[in-house]
């Protein structure tokens, strides 16, 4: 019998390579959440963030863009059904090639991909999904589009672009495939 489900969202802790360690306060706020899964969108860049992880709640993680870069082992994506829904959690840079090719872009236009252009891509990398949860791009979100819901939970380290707090997001699934998504800000 299906149950309702909290998932905790969350990408780019960047341990080691930006933070030094996972911020106390973050940890305190995923335990107060009481999460039944953690699904970590890539950029972890030290294995002991997932560990502290895994004593709040079983965690899936994916590779981001660093983690590669650092030789980590993880999956690209995940797949997993939860109360009817198909879930994908990938980091959204899709692989290497198109990382490269969007900073070539950047570096010969100054034009940066757009969050609506990842989850273009996405939704042509996973047309199955129902939802689709990513991160890289450091900017929290949710859309809906091409009948595919978009979750980015931001990045959960002190960075401009969250005005230097820590973003995660809920998603809360009920027994009949309903979802109810709660982004998080909080300071460091």
């Amino acid at each position: 019998m299906p149950q309702s489900l909290r998932l905790l969202l969350l990408a780019d802790t960047h341990v080691g390579d930006r933070a030094r360690q996972l911020y106390p306060s973050l940890l305190q706020a995923i335990q107060a959440e009481q999460p039944d899964l953690i699904f970590h969108a890539g950029d972890v860049s030290r294995a002991s963030a997932l560990q502290e992880l895994e004593k709040i709640a079983p965690v899936h993680a994916v590779q981001g863009n660093r983690d590669f870069l650092a030789g980590h082992r993880l999956p690209s994506a995940i797949h997993t059904k939860i109360n009817g829904l198909h879930i994908v959690l990938t980091h959204g840079h899709i692989n290497l090639w198109h990382y490269l090719i969007n900073y070539l872009r950047l570096f010969l236009s100054g034009i940066r991909a757009t969050r609506r252009s990842y989850e273009y891509r996405l939704a042509r990398h996973f047309p199955q999904a129902d939802i689709i949860i990513y991160g890289h791009t450091h900017l929290q979100s949710h859309d809906f589009h091409d009948g595919i819901r978009f979750l980015n939970p931001g990045a959960a380290y002190p960075q401009f672009t969250s005005r230097y707090n820590l973003q995660y997001m809920l998603l809360d699934i009920d027994p009949e495939g309903n979802v109810e998504i709660s982004p998080r800000t909080i300071k460091p």
